[in-house]
C-alpha cells in the first residue's frame, strides 16, 4: 500500500492518470474502479453515469461520469474490453465509492481483450505511484 497525506493506492493495482484503477482478478477478469485521490476530490456524489453489460470499449475510452457538488467529469476505460457486471449498489449508495472505492465501491467489471498490453501502458508500483501522486497532490 503507498500512502502519501491522507491517500492511500495499492500498489498492486494499475492506474490510469485520471484517477481510475484496474484490478486484475484471479479468474482474469478486471475489477475497475476511483482510486483514493479521485474519490477524496468529490466529497458528496450527487449522480452515476455507468454502462450496462455487454457494452464494449477500448483502453482510455469514457465509459462513465461523476457528478459531485464539486466536480464532474468522465472515467476512463484502463483496459479494452467488455463490461460483464455493473455495481448496482451505487445507484441505491453512491456513498460506497468515496468510503470502499477498493471494496464495495468498485464501478464495472470487465472480461480483458487485450490485457497484457494495455497493463503496459498503466502506471503500476511503488515507485512510478509515489511520483505520480506527488505531482497530482501539488496540483490539487
Amino acid at each position: 500500500m503507498v500512502s502519501i497525506e491522507e491517500y492511500e493506492l495499492p500498489d498492486e493495482l494499475y492506474y490510469v492518470k485520471d484517477h481510475t484503477y484496474a484490478r486484475v482478478e484471479d479468474d482474469g477478469t478486471v475489477t475497475v474502479g476511483m482510486d483514493d485521490f479521485g474519490v477524496k476530490g468529490l466529497h458528496e456524489i450527487e449522480f452515476i453515469d455507468l454502462p450496462v453489460e455487454d457494452d464494449e470499449f477500448e483502453a482510455n475510452d469514457s465509459f462513465g461520469s461523476i457528478e459531485s457538488a464539486k466536480w464532474v467529469g468522465g472515467l476512463l476505460m484502463p483496459v479494452s474490453g467488455t463490461v460483464i457486471e455493473v455495481n448496482e449498489e451505487l445507484e441505491d449508495t453512491p456513498s460506497l465509492l468515496i468510503e470502499e472505492p477498493y471494496g464495495d465501491g468498485w464501478l464495472i467489471k470487465v472480461k480483458p481483450s487485450n490485457l497484457e498490453e494495455d497493463l503496459k501502458e498503466l502506471i503500476h508500483g511503488e515507485e512510478v505511484v509515489l511520483e505520480w501522486l506527488k505531482k497530482e497532490i501539488a496540483g490539487r
